[in-house]
This record gives C-alpha cells, sequence and structure tokens, in this order.
C-alpha cells in the first residue's frame, strides 16, 4: 500500500461560502489532515476563473491536503451516456476540471460509470464507457491523476466485466475506487467483491448500510464488519489513500471512521 491517508468528505456545498475557511479550521481541530475535493469546486471555477488557485491557497494555509476528489455525477456526466454529443461535451468538461484539479496536488478522480440495469451485462453500454475512458485517460496521465471508476449497483458478473475495462488499459492511470456501501447493499458480498477488484483499487469510498438501502452511514451505523473490512482494504496493493462519505461528515463521524482505519 502506499499511502495510509485517511480523507474526510465534506457536502461542501451545504456549506455556506463565508463558512470554508472556519470550518477547514475546525477540520484541522478535529485532526483530519486531508478533506476530498469536490465537484462544486469545479462548477464554481466555471463562474470564477481563479476559484480554484484561490481554493488551494485556503486549504494550503489551514494546512489541509486533497489527495482525492469525486468527478461530476450524474446523467451526460458519467461514463455512461447514451447521447454521444452529451457524452462528448461533458467528457470535455472533466478534461477542464482534471487540469484544473493538478493546483490541488489531487492524485485520484472517483467517477461513476452510470446506474440502473441497463448496464448489466451490456457489452453495448460498456463500449460506450469506453469510448469516454478514452477520452479521459490521456488528460489523466497528463495530469498524473489516476481515473477511478467506481463500484455501483453491480452484480459480480459486471464488476468482472469493470475490472477487465481497468486492466485492459496499460497505464496505472485507469485505476478503481471501492465503494463499501454499493458493494454491501447492491452486489451484498463485499469480499467477494473487494477480492475481484482488490489488484485495480486505487481508492475507497467508506461509509456503512444495513444491506438494502444506500444509507452513506457513519462506521457501526449498519452491518458491515469493519475489523475486516479495513484490514482487508489496506492490503490492497496500490491503494492510493481512503475516503470517508457518509451523510453526516461531523465530528462525531470523522471520529468513528478515525478509529476504524486506525484500529
Amino acid at each position: 500500500m502506499k499511502s495510509n491517508t485517511l480523507c474526510h468528505f465534506v457536502e461542501w456545498k451545504k456549506i455556506p461560502e463565508d463558512q470554508v475557511d472556519p470550518y477547514f479550521k475546525e477540520l484541522v481541530q478535529w485532526g483530519v489532515e486531508s478533506t476530498v475535493a469536490h465537484p462544486l469546486w469545479g462548477k464554481l471555477q466555471q463562474q470564477e476563473k481563479n476559484y480554484i488557485r484561490r481554493m488551494a491557497i485556503r486549504l494550503r494555509d489551514a494546512g489541509l491536503k486533497t489527495p482525492g476528489c469525486h468527478a461530476f455525477w450524474g446523467p451526460g456526466y458519467d461514463l455512461f451516456c447514451e447521447d454521444d454529443s452529451i457524452r462528448k461535451k461533458n467528457m470535455e468538461e472533466h478534461r477542464v476540471f482534471l487540469k484544473e484539479l493538478t493546483e490541488l496536488q489531487v492524485k485520484t478522480y472517483t467517477i461513476h460509470l452510470g446506474t440502473g440495469p441497463e448496464l448489466a451485462g451490456n457489452n453495448a453500454a460498456y463500449d460506450q464507457i469506453r469510448r469516454s475512458v478514452d477520452d479521459l485517460l490521456p488528460c489523466c496521465e497528463e495530469c498524473a491523476i489516476i481515473l477511478a471508476m467506481e463500484n455501483g449497483d453491480d452484480s459480480m458478473e459486471t464488476l468482472q466485466m469493470l475490472v477487465n475495462l481497468a486492466e485492459s488499459y496499460d497505464s496505472p492511470y485507469a485505476g478503481i475506487c471501492f465503494d463499501t456501501g454499493h458493494a454491501h447493499c447492491y452486489t451484498q458480498d463485499w469480499k467477494g467483491a473487494l477480492d475481484l477488484l482488490r489488484n485495480r483499487i486505487v481508492t475507497c469510498h467508506l461509509h456503512d448500510n444495513y444491506g438494502s438501502f444506500d444509507d452513506h452511514n457513519p462506521p457501526e451505523e449498519g452491518t458491515l464488519p469493519w475489523e475486516d473490512l479495513i484490514r482487508e482494504l489496506k492490503l490492497c496493493p496500490i491503494l492510493e489513500h481512503a475516503e470517508t462519505e457518509s451523510g453526516n461528515y461531523g465530528k462525531d463521524s470523522w471520529e468513528k471512521f478515525r478509529k476504524v482505519w486506525n484500529s
């Protein structure tokens, strides 16, 4: 494993702009050293040319790093987009954001493949996903940012297609983000999913649920066996860092994540 860094996710779109700097300071007081860069920052950059550069200075002054970033997501922005004209336009938006993220020294860019049953075992959908990866990977290599394709509501068959896709690129910048909550409630075999994806996992999204819905809870508010899960994650050979991804991103949640990560 390359890094033992735990990055704390904050839903920055819910933090008023005039509270961002105080919240940075609060995170540091909790013992947070790294947070997760947010796609909102890319949208704000589109409105204010130097927003991300200014954010980089604010983070540095607070003593925070941002090794991971979540990509723009949703219909049109995910790797699978049926309308090719929309797909091409939004892949260009991703490329612009990736170049801007070099200011923040981001190492991984987590992106959704898409959602819904249309991806399950669907070779045509994966052909479209491959076109999107083809569009993004050269930019990722140029920026030295790993494209981390995230497991979603996938069967083991579909996860195998994800592995095959990542391995088909002779590039260290084609990786996988392992989402613990998705593996638990959708694949319902977190260990089998992790074992299948293990050699390509570069980052992970940590959150808990009860196996029936994607609750995005902190640890111990669900049925994932955290001691076993963290031990297995830390055995992933190219893991760069881990990212919390709970809807509760307050201090109590951070303490739960830090406890299980460091146990």
